[in-house]
């Protein structure tokens, strides 16, 4: 027990020693960072810790900035506004350096180094071009070739009861014609909506009519051919339409819009087909050679059209496109020339024969198969079809006088055959 007592006066005499020394001891020579009581006079100083006051000499001064934007080099403070000039980057901007070799051979600094505000050379941020906004519009142009075979079938009737019903009838047949055009197309992506047209033209190289006559109950007593020798088409087509892509590279659309269409064709000779008082004696006889121009059939139809279309992929390059459009009704008028009967006392000045029809009506379509060669340029190839047709719909008037109107009973106008194109999209 006695040994405790006194272990425990040693202990307690040694920890009383070394505080004493502590308090006297002070390891920093510079002032001290003040006391301050509540009512904000300094108080001596206490012997807890105290806020060091170091020497930059103490100090690794890699990692302190030798140039502070507050102080100049000469180590004087600047003023406030020149500090706030350097601090925001308002100093003017010091050359940058190039990669050039001085005189001496020495390679300076880098061009893309540059001066920041403090005057330290250090890299700049990369410059990009700016950022462009992809348009909202697409663009297509191209031209196709049409080789098509086409026909036009008339028939009217004389209402004369010895007659027959249709008293008369002209069948332009195998009118093949060749023709190019121009087409193009634009759509607003964001919207998809589009607007597409093409115009061309061609011209005739092959064909024939036949025209026949008839009495009552279909009797004829007249039959003739004759050879095309010339002719031309003309077309043109506009439509404003709307398209939906479900999924990238598939597209259905609808679309209505407007179709011009003309044609222009002239044959020559008269061969008879049958014996008639026509003039015809036996079957085979030619009346007129083909070299003589008998007969001229100009229609031309302006007509609505209110259709579908729509785009599916096969592969990442290939892909089909189809277009159907129905025509609910057309304007259509034909200028038929008897060449041969223009005398005053027959039918009068060419043409001479007038038929016209505001309730005509069909169908157009159109079956491509498109190759991507780049993502600019695609060729392909298919088919198309155009049909009118009027059915006991319009009228039929004849020279000199057009006085007349006979009653128009069937009007069919087709053209069809093979497309091949090629088209730029941007």
């Amino acid at each position: 027990m006695t040994r405790l007592k006194y272990g425990a006066a040693v202990m307690f005499g040694l920890m009383l020693g070394t505080a004493t020394w502590a308090a006297g001891t002070d390891p920093y020579d510079g002032p001290q960072w003040p006391d301050v009581a509540f009512d904000g006079q300094p108080t001596p100083p206490s012997d807890g810790p105290r806020w060091p006051n170091l020497r930059l000499d103490d100090v690794d001064t890699n990692g302190v900035n030798p140039q502070p934007a507050f102080v100049n080099p000469q180590g004087s403070f600047l003023d406030p506004a020149e500090v706030q000039a350097r601090i925001m980057g308002l100093k003017p901007r010091v050359p940058a350096p190039s990669h050039d070799s001085d005189a001496t051979g020495s390679v300076t600094k880098p061009a893309a180094m540059d001066a920041n505000a403090n005057g330290n050379v250090s890299a700049r941020w990369p410059s990009y071009p700016p950022y462009k906004t992809p348009s909202a519009f697409v663009y297509e142009a191209g031209a196709r070739y049409w080789l098509s075979s086409g026909k036009m079938q008339f028939g009217f009737a004389n209402q004369h009861p010895f007659f027959g019903a249709p008293t008369s009838t002209l069948d332009w047949l195998g009118l093949s014609a060749n023709s190019g055009e121009a087409f193009g197309r634009v759509d607003h992506v964001p919207t998809g909506f589009f607007v597409k047209g093409l115009a061309g033209g061609g011209a005739m190289f092959g064909g024939k009519i036949d025209d026949r006559d008839f009495f009552v109950f279909q009797y004829k007593f007249s039959d003739t051919t004759s050879n095309v020798n010339e002719g031309w088409l003309g077309y043109a087509m506009i439509d404003i339409g709307w398209a939906y892509a479900p999924v990238p590279g598939m597209k259905f659309g609808v679309f209505a819009g407007y179709h011009y269409w003309a044609e222009s064709v002239t044959a020559g000779g008269l061969l008879c087909n049958m014996a008639s008082f026509l003039g015809c004696d036996f079957p085979g006889q030619l009346l007129i050679g083909y070299g003589t121009p008998v007969l001229k059939y100009q229609p031309t139809a302006h007509a609505a059209r209110i259709g579908f279309t729509s785009q599916f992929p096969i592969t990442d390059k290939l892909r089909m496109t189809a277009e159907v459009a129905g025509i609910p009704f057309a304007a259509v008028v034909n200028k038929d020339s008897h060449l041969l009967r223009q005398s005053f006392d027959d039918l009068g000045t060419a043409p001479n024969v007038i038929s016209a029809t505001r309730y005509a009506y069909g169908v157009e379509a159109e079956l491509l198969l498109n190759y991507a060669l780049n993502p600019v340029i695609e060729v392909g190839g298919g088919l198309r079809y155009w049909g009118l047709t009027s059915r006991n719909k319009g009228d039929v008037t004849f020279g000199p006088f057009f006085n007349n109107a006979d009653p128009l009973m069937r009007f069919d106008w087709q053209r069809y055959g093979l497309l091949l194109y090629v088209k730029g999209r941007f």
